[in-house]
């Protein structure tokens, strides 16, 4: 059914529908209702109290923009009992366009006072003067500006829904089988939306939306079961070599930490172990994963088995190279570097060296799971900063070798809720301690007029022998992107702060790196800056992993309301690597940008925990697109919440689990629909082909 066919559907509705991101019968479906409103409950203006929060109807009477220092918006809604100013401090100008005297509203918010009974910043969504009331529950949905002009409106959306609902046999792609929702007796996706559209009770509103979160956690869940599952039948024994860890652990120059030493034989354990070993190891930047990722591939590699070791970056891989490399050659083992840029001859040869067996280990980047990259007893995967790569491309890596275990590390801690549904087939081993002698890296918010005493104090210290860097979150004047709003002051780019540095001190070299650039001239420069030939290096957030400067311990974040916590926190960890004290310093936006972040900002600079910043940056942002173009691109959630609905996850993996354990209970045909339905969708380059 195409939208165009519901009644009075012009082609002014269908392009304002479309604007509004509406375009196909499921996105109308899916376009539930931001609220409902229960005749019997709302109130009268005339029977408010202070503090009530509560739903009113009403006339606007009178409307306009007060100018000041802050101008401000103010309309006055009445319904025939009494009357209460609606106020606006942010999205003044908008508001003034939108409530004209005369229209009619459906107003929720707080019940304040100021000079009379007041709401600020009520929700407010147009309502029909016409609108016939006899107890039922309306549905409100979210209206834009556009789709106002275009004069749609409530009653018009709900006699659409209305007619959708009455077709007989309507169904909506990609949803669960009817066979599975039988089995858990729930409603299917469909009648669900049904209840939230149009709705009879209250109740069955609720649990329509309980039903949608648990089907639309399902799949993940029934996949994470499943893998679980197959690494117990997979696998093969075998004895690690221990006494090549124990000589390389002398040959540090420094001693493992607990957390190190827990985290290492936790993975020596399952790698002796009999099935398959696919874990997770988290911890915080500069935790010391790579020393323990080391030993490892060593206790593997001396069983004589091969192992790999994949990260997202050539330059992240030439540096664990160069720092592995004579801990191999004093094992008597020998270690390779494959990256994109490895000359032609070079690559022949080391290829023809992983497939006859004469190299143990290979460090590299995507080129590693190239089609001709072949091993001739692969045992050991281990993917770094494993969020940057898809699930295929992890499945590409480990089918090079007879069912090899795996460890993925990021240095971007995971809540527990996301661990659970993202990685719940790896066994999630976490290092919370940093190296001794690691100073805690002082954090500070600087404010926009002390934008020439931060330029000053970065050059001062460039002279001083302080390497520095400063962040910013654009690659051009050109580029306009934001995450930060429409509101928000243009943020600046790479080459506006390298100009701008330039021109406060000639005497200091400041040189500019993006993802943009060819990856041999960025190499370059971060050579030359790890060499302290630049002293100041003006960077986006490709420096956020993988580059290890010691000597580097001052850094400046240009508008950081523009990235997450748990990115900020990454970038904040390419300084303090030394036992020198190392600065990090926010250099706050103007205006309302550093009003909403400031509560936010503040908080990160309060603490160096990761974990703690994941909490965070998860209650404060939202999960996002968890498994987005860098993992699986197949799942977006739309019902789920990751801040309240965090109980459930717990709750749908024993039932994803119940249900894989009674496949009896479906007949053949059903059991094939319910696998396509959960199973991985192919995304883009993961194909193997690189």
């Amino acid at each position: 059914m195409d939208l165009s066919h519901l009644p009075k559907m012009g082609p002014k509705s269908l392009d304002a529908l479309k604007s509004a991101g509406i375009s196909s019968l499921s996105e109308f479906l899916y376009n539930i209702p931001r609220t409902y409103l229960d005749q019997t409950k709302v109130s009268k203006i005339g029977d408010l109290h202070v503090g009530d929060r509560v739903v009113l109807i009403g006339t606007v009477t009178r409307a306009g923009l007060i100018r000041g220092r802050t101008s401000r918006f103010v309309a006055t809604l009445t319904d025939g009992t009494g009357e209460i100013s609606l106020t606006f401090f942010q999205g003044a100008s908008y508001q003034s366009r939108r409530v004209q005297p005369g229209s009619h509203w459906l107003v929720t918010g707080v019940v304040g006072e100021y000079r009379g009974f007041q709401m600020t910043h009520p929700d407010m969504q147009p309502f029909d003067a016409d609108e016939q009331f006899n107890g039922q529950i309306l549905p409100v949905y979210p209206m834009t500006e556009v789709m106002t002009k275009s004069r749609i409106t409530q009653k018009a959306m709900r006699n659409w829904y209305r007619f959708v609902f009455n077709f007989p046999n309507l169904t909506l792609p990609n949803v669960c089988p009817k066979a599975l929702t039988d089995y858990l007796h729930y409603r299917t996706v469909v009648d669900n939306l049904k209840a939230l559209h149009l709705p009879t009770d209250f109740n069955a509103i609720r649990q329509a939306k309980f039903q949608l979160k648990i089907l639309e956690l399902l799949p993940f869940c029934l996949r994470m079961i499943r893998r679980r599952e197959n690494q117990k039948l997979r696998g093969h024994e075998r004895q690690v070599d221990l006494g090549q860890v124990m000589n390389a652990k002398t040959r540090l120059p420094f001693s493992l930490t607990a957390g190190q030493d827990a985290a290492l034989n936790t993975i020596i354990s399952g790698l002796n172990g009999k099935k398959q070993f696919h874990a997770l190891l988290q911890g915080d930047v500069g935790c010391g994963k790579t020393v323990v990722a080391m030993l490892a591939m060593l206790a593997v590699c001396g069983a004589g088995e091969q192992s790999a070791l994949m990260v997202p970056t050539d330059i992240l891989a030439r540096q664990h190279y160069k720092q592995m490399k004579p801990f191999f050659e004093a094992a008597g083992m020998r270690v390779e570097l494959l990256v994109g840029a490895t000359p032609a001859a070079e690559r022949r040869q080391i290829l023809g060296e992983l497939r006859m067996g004469l190299c143990q280990a290979v460090i590299g980047t995507h080129a590693l799971f190239s089609k001709d990259v072949e091993f001739s007893k692969l045992g050991f995967v281990i993917i770094d900063e494993q969020h940057r790569f898809g699930v295929g491309q992890r499945e590409a890596l480990l089918a090079k070798g007879e069912y090899p275990d795996l460890l993925v590390m990021s240095a971007t801690p995971i809540p527990r809720s996301l661990a659970m549904t993202l990685y719940g087939d790896l066994q999630v081993i976490s290092i919370k301690e940093k190296p001794a002698g690691r100073k805690p890296i002082k954090t500070r918010l600087v404010s926009p007029d002390k934008r020439n005493d931060m330029k000053k104090f970065i050059v001062n210290e460039a002279k001083g022998g302080n390497l520095c860097y400063w962040i910013v979150s654009r690659v051009n004047a050109d580029d306009n992107g934001s995450s930060a709003g429409d509101n928000a002051a243009p943020a600046r780019s790479v080459e506006d702060v390298v100009n701008e540095l330039r021109a406060f001190d000639k005497t200091v070299v400041i040189e500019g790196i993006h993802g943009q650039m060819d990856e041999s001239q960025r190499d370059e420069i971060l050579k030359r800056f790890a060499a302290g030939e630049v002293h100041v290096l003006v960077a986006t957030t490709v420096i956020e992993v993988g580059v290890n400067v010691p000597q580097a311990n001052v850094m400046a974040i240009d508008s950081p309301e523009r990235f997450g916590l748990a990115q900020l926190h990454q970038l904040r960890g390419r300084v303090g690597r030394g036992d020198v004290q190392a600065w990090c310093f926010l250099m706050m936006p103007e205006g309302a940008a550093a009003e909403n972040s400031v509560e936010r900002l503040t908080q990160f600079s309060h603490t160096e925990d990761g974990f703690e910043i994941a909490e965070l940056d998860l209650n404060t942002r939202g999960a996002g697109n968890l498994e987005g173009n860098e993992q699986s691109g197949s799942w977006v959630f739309r019902w789920f919440d990751w801040i309240h609905d965090q109980e459930l996850i717990s709750q749908t993996l024993q039932m994803a689990e119940n249900i894989l354990k009674d496949a009896a209970a479906f007949d053949e045909e059903a059991r094939e629909k319910i696998q396509i339905w959960y199973s991985e969708k192919k995304s883009a380059n993961e194909d193997g082909i690189h």
